[in-house]
């Protein structure tokens, strides 16, 4: 008898069968060769975001909450970098305000007035730029100060700041359209717009926070070309201030300096039934000689005579605080009076006196801008003259220890220092808040290394790829129990089990090769028609702007063979399964 004339004949007279075994694995094959290349996509797309979202940076130097010269950028060793001033705002559109990253740059050409956006935000604003040769006009809301850190006292956090802007082009991903300093995948919204002109309406003239690098750039090499001046901290003779107000505890602890100063605006310095509401106060280590220490307090001698008290006096002051930069608390201490002390001499102080943003660059007091719960009804005309003629200048100085804890926050605990020596060498890069970072490396392998996406996709279509096998297996026993005299007639004519089991199994494995090739088929469809839904029907779930195909023979392979052999595993284990029943 000519076997492979049996089999193809039995294969024939058994189709109905077959059919639904085809159909069985074409559907196992689908979930199974889906969920690897759906694997491969999502990790591919998180691979080409890091491309996009970096552009051909190799390096980038960040400053954190801090500014940078950028004097920086005329060193030999920025030839092929780019400087940026990147700022969070907020782009009107139609009543509404859509948040945006605001990339100041001078290496596109964007003229004063003039805005490139990209893609993603085009898509946003409906505008299609390639039809229309007018483009569009819109205000950029910009923060209103932003050399001092925000969310530290003192400092609003409105969008006041304004510029109006006329979008003339969209910069594509390959131009760096869809630059992003963040580890996400979902596509940012940028605008790009003049560096200079955003520098001057936000009063950062010269500064940067964000460098760019085409080139590995060590630690080491950039720590030659950096000084702290570059930072915006300032070192004049023994004294050390900052652009960005508060001194970082870290540099303060670092220098060991002989005295620290913090200004500070309390709400009230308070004796028996007078007060004097909202005054600049300085705590001191110590002031011409004499240290400050315990509870003491050196009083002007104009608030003095507002508050009818002389040396040896007691006082109340009361201030705000901010509890973990999040609850607003106001504390009450009282101080020993341990001197009255002339206004001049405060005056004379450069150091007593500190300039807040919103704050001190005002003609009156009703004008400071702030956040806190400034009561203006408590301000009189005698407040008022004394800010138009003096300032920011203290009404009174008290011990730095009784206050620097509850004055101090992240952003630092002190003002300004007096230093044994110019200590301000010592500093480095990191003591400023400078960073160097090599993000294409660790952004692309966590990409590839982090979650196993295949894994993830294979565990949601489990219970489908398992129904498949089952239906496999369910019309295989079916047919054989059918075939149990056709078994037993092959027993007699002298077959062995071993014979009879090669000629089951070469009779199914063509069906099941073929449809395992067919099944790779709808396994892509299956996986573009998920990356779709991923991207779209269910993007609030993944918070990204979509996956792209990622197709890959070697995926496609690989769920070939383990479909294959999932399929020869059923099958040996229902063709042995009846054959012994057949015994």
């Amino acid at each position: 008898m000519n076997r492979r004339l049996l089999i193809k004949e039995s294969r024939t007279y058994y189709q109905r069968y077959y059919r639904l075994v085809a159909l069985a694995v074409v559907l196992m094959m689908m979930v199974l060769t889906g969920s690897l290349v759906l694997g491969d996509s999502v990790r591919g797309t998180l691979t080409d975001r890091v491309s996009e979202r970096l552009g051909s940076a190799e390096t980038i130097v960040a400053t954190g909450t801090n500014f940078m010269s950028n004097d920086i950028m005329q060193s030999p060793l920025m030839a092929n970098a780019r400087g940026y001033l990147l700022v969070d705002g907020f782009l009107s559109d139609g009543g509404q305000l859509i948040p945006v990253y605001v990339w100041g740059t001078d290496c596109d050409s964007v003229p004063y007035g003039e805005a490139i956006i990209n893609q993603p935000l085009a898509d946003k604003l409906h505008l299609d730029l390639s039809a229309s040769a007018e483009g569009w006009d819109g205000a950029l809301h910009l923060p209103s100060h932003t050399l001092v850190p925000s969310g530290s006292l003192f400092v609003t956090k409105s969008y006041a700041t304004q510029m109006r802007l006329h979008v003339s082009a969209v910069k594509d991903v390959k131009s760096g359209g869809n630059l992003l300093l963040k580890n996400e995948q979902t596509l940012p919204l940028n605008v790009f717009v003049n560096r200079e002109q955003l520098a001057e309406v936000m009063e950062l003239e010269g500064k940067i926070n964000i460098i760019m690098s085409d080139d590995i750039l060590q630690e080491d090499a950039l720590a030659e070309v950096w000084t702290p001046e570059m930072s915006g901290i300032h070192s004049r003779g023994n004294t050390l201030t900052t652009d960005r107000i508060f001194i970082q505890d870290d540099i303060v602890l670092k220098l060991n300096p002989e005295a620290k100063y913090f200004s500070y605006l309390v709400n009230d310095i308070i004796n028996a039934t007078d007060t004097v509401p909202y005054s600049f106060v300085t705590a001191v280590t110590e002031w011409q000689g004499s240290p400050l220490t315990g509870r003491e307090m050196l009083l002007s001698d104009y608030a003095a005579a507002h508050l009818h008290v002389a040396k040896g006096d007691s006082v109340r002051m009361s201030y705000f605080l901010s509890k973990d930069l999040k609850r607003l608390e106001t504390r009450e201490q009282r101080f020993l009076v341990k001197d009255i002390v002339p206004l001049e001499a405060l005056v004379a102080d450069s150091l007593l006196q500190t300039e807040f943003p919103g704050l001190s660059n005002v003609e009156r007091c009703t004008d400071w801008d702030s956040d806190l719960p400034i009561h203006m009804d408590r301000i009189h005309k005698e407040d008022e003259d004394f800010w138009y003629k003096y300032h920011q200048t203290p009404k009174a100085l008290v011990a730095y220890d009784a206050v620097s804890e509850d004055w101090g926050s992240g952003f630092g605990t002190a003002t300004a220092l007096v230093l044994s020596d110019d200590g301000a060498r010592d500093l480095t890069m990191s003591d400023a808040g400078v960073m160097v970072i090599h993000p294409r490396e660790d952004g692309i392998y966590a990409a590839q290394h982090g979650t196993d996406f295949s894994s993830l996709f294979l565990a949601l279509g489990f219970f489908i790829i398992l129904s498949a096998v089952l239906l496999m297996q369910n019309v295989l026993e079916e047919m054989y129990i059918q075939r149990a005299d056709e078994i037993g007639v092959y027993r007699h004519l002298g077959y062995t089990q071993q014979n009879i089991r090669g000629m089951l199994i070469r009779e199914a494995c063509g069906v099941i090769a073929v449809a395992a090739t067919i099944g790779v088929l709808p396994g892509v469809l299956y996986s573009s028609v998920t990356l779709w839904l991923l991207g779209n029907v269910w993007s609030g779930a993944t918070h990204t702007e979509g996956f792209a195909l990622h197709f890959s023979i070697v995926t496609v392979l690989i769920s070939w063979v383990i479909g294959i052999v999932i399929c020869l595993i059923s099958l040996l284990y229902v063709i042995n399964k009846q054959i012994k029943q057949g015994v």
